[in-house]
């Protein structure tokens, strides 16, 4: 199929810096472009992510157009390389005003295009749509007049965008309701990769648990794990790599080992098959954030996709973005944001009994593609 699909995204290649992005938006946009390419389109991605202000290195980036190989390009709006307060607007406002002139340029009446959605590019997209009337296939993450407002101006544009669409990929099945559902849609929990099997959990007496991320006290999800090991007996390990507020959960640790049976391991943060490795040789993997908060009707946690998908059974709260999820029966719960409860869910399973949550994920994964193929995209 020659159809090329366009894929609008503040967006930076993985180890470059240069331009403002999201490590996990960025994860996610992989995904979804390497989707789109296995439902038989060819990919273009355009970035017009402004420069951040460290990059010092030349005044003026050109626009640029990178072959990514594998039916996929991807292209960077020009941009100037300011760093001051002012200056900083106006870096902005050029990406801004090349990304509309690029539509202008290039967008075809009915054309099908994907937009991550970001208040910021709210109205470029919306008076580009207006003139040349492509259809808006929009990727919403999140509602950000509900959880991290910039300004009421932007809220209202965030409106007029969800009213604009003409068809959807949410992060969530709240938000089919949310924002609406007679209009065509697809949920696309995170990134439905399957790891290869590089380890496997040592056959001992021990049950290996895990708790792999970001370490911080808001979320709080490497600090309900440990705190659920003081309510388990000597039969259990927990593991914790990641990074973030390291020093004050290692002296936490210290605390916990000091009377508890179940003993917990910090070492530290690991990346690649280092990383694949560590986690695979654990049995459960735990998904234990704070149960409040707004930013849970629209994030789903992307953890539980990344134990599942290298084949480890899932302890998470019960939050309604998971429990209303296609793979709830995958996952065991805890209804209440204590220790105890995380740890009577823990105990609940048997390691011993079959379980393959990879097959879940590549179900997902094919489901995905298909519904690219033959609904959003067709």
């Amino acid at each position: 199929m020659d159809k090329e699909i366009k894929y609008i995204a503040l967006y930076d290649i993985q180890g470059r810096n240069l331009r403002v992005s999201s490590p996990a938006a960025i994860s996610k946009i992989d995904y979804i472009g390497d989707s789109i390419v296995k439902a038989g389109f060819k990919l273009h991605l355009i970035s017009p992510s402004w420069l951040y202000d460290e990059v010092k290195n030349k005044f003026f980036f050109k626009r640029s157009t990178f072959d990514l190989g594998h039916n996929k390009k991807i292209t960077f709006s020009s941009g100037f390389s300011f760093s001051g307060k002012w200056t900083r607007f106006l870096k902005i406002f050029y990406s801004l005003l090349w990304l509309f002139f690029f539509l202008l340029r290039n967008a075809k009446k009915n054309e099908k295009i994907i937009v991550y959605h970001s208040p910021w590019l709210c109205l470029p997209i919306l008076w580009a749509k207006r003139i040349k009337k492509f259809n808006l296939v929009l990727e919403v993450e999140e509602i950000y007049s509900d959880v991290s407002s910039l300004h009421p101006y932007f809220d209202k544009l965030e409106i007029k965008i969800f009213k604009a669409a003409d068809s959807f990929l949410f992060s969530t099945d709240l938000l089919v309701d949310k924002i609406g559902n007679s209009k065509p849609n697809y949920v696309i929990y995170g990134s439905y990769s399957v790891s290869e099997i590089l380890a496997e959990p040592e056959k001992t007496n021990k049950i290996h648990l895990l708790y792999a991320g970001i370490i911080d006290q808001i979320k709080a999800g490497a600090f309900n794990a440990i705190e659920s090991a003081a309510f388990l007996n000597e039969n259990y390990v927990l593991h914790v790599i990641g990074f973030g507020e390291v020093d004050i959960l290692k002296r936490r640790i210290e605390e916990i080992n000091a009377t508890s049976k179940c003993k917990i391991v910090f070492d530290g943060s690991l990346s690649g098959n280092d990383y694949i490795q560590y986690c695979q040789k654990c049995h459960i993997g735990l998904s234990t954030q704070k149960m409040e908060g707004k930013y849970l009707e629209t994030s789903f946690p992307s953890k539980i996709l990344s134990y599942m998908g290298m084949g480890l059974r899932v302890v998470s709260g019960q939050i309604d973005c998971v429990e209303k999820s296609k793979i709830h029966n995958e996952i065991f719960f805890y209804k209440e944001d204590f220790p105890e409860e995380i740890a009577r869910a823990i105990q609940k399973i048997d390691v011993n009994l079959p379980y393959n949550g990879r097959e879940a994920i590549t179900m997902l994964d094919k489901e995905f593609i298909e519904g690219l193929r033959t609904n959003i995209l067709r």
